[in-house]
C-alpha cells in the first residue's frame, strides 16, 4: 500500500508542471485583453522552461528539446499577441514591458542550460534562444521606437566613409 501511494506521488510530482500549464492554456482561451494573454503567455514560458530545467537534470534532452519546441511556440505567440494588438508601447508599455523582463531572465536561463547539452545537440537550445532574443528585441523597439535603438555595428556600414 505504501508503494503504491509512493508511486502514485511520484507520478502526480511529474505531471504537476503539465497540469499547471494546460490550466493556463484554460486560462489563454477565455482571457480577452491582449495584456492578460501575454501574462498567461508569460507564465507558460515559465512552465516550459521549468519543464527544461527538469529535463536536463534528469539527462533527458529528448524531452527537454520536446519542451523547448512548446518553449518556443509560447514565445512566438506572445511576441504575436502583442504585435497584433496595436498598442502603443511607448505610451502604456503593460504587457510589453513584462514579456521583455522575463525574456531577460529566461535567456540567462537557456544559456545555462546550453552549457548541459553536448555541442552537437544544441540545434533546438538554440533555436531558443533565437527566438526569445528575436521577441526581446521586437519589445524594446515597441517600448523605445526603432529610432532609439542602437545596433552594434555604428552609425555607417561602412566606417571608411566617414572618415574621408
Amino acid at each position: 500500500m505504501a508503494v503504491l501511494f509512493l508511486i502514485s506521488s511520484v507520478c502526480l510530482s511529474e505531471d504537476k508542471p503539465t497540469g499547471e500549464y494546460e490550466r493556463q492554456q484554460e486560462k489563454l482561451s477565455h482571457e480577452g485583453s491582449p495584456v492578460g494573454k501575454v501574462k498567461i503567455l508569460i507564465k507558460m514560458s515559465e512552465i516550459s522552461l521549468k519543464e527544461v530545467v527538469d529535463f536536463v537534470k534528469k539527462g533527458d534532452l529528448v524531452e527537454a528539446d520536446k519542451s523547448l519546441i512548446r518553449y518556443n511556440d509560447v514565445i512566438r505567440q506572445a511576441d504575436e499577441v502583442l504585435k497584433s494588438s496595436h498598442r502603443n508601447a511607448q505610451k502604456n508599455p503593460a504587457g510589453f514591458k513584462e514579456f521583455e523582463i522575463s525574456l531577460r531572465k529566461q535567456l540567462r536561463k537557456l544559456a545555462d542550460l546550453k552549457l548541459s547539452y553536448p555541442v552537437d545537440q544544441q540545434e533546438k537550445i538554440s533555436q531558443a534562444i533565437a527566438s526569445a532574443e528575436l521577441a526581446k528585441e521586437d519589445m524594446f523597439q515597441a517600448i523605445f521606437g526603432p529610432e532609439n535603438i542602437r545596433r552594434g555595428k555604428g552609425r555607417s556600414e561602412n566606417p571608411r566613409k566617414e572618415s574621408q
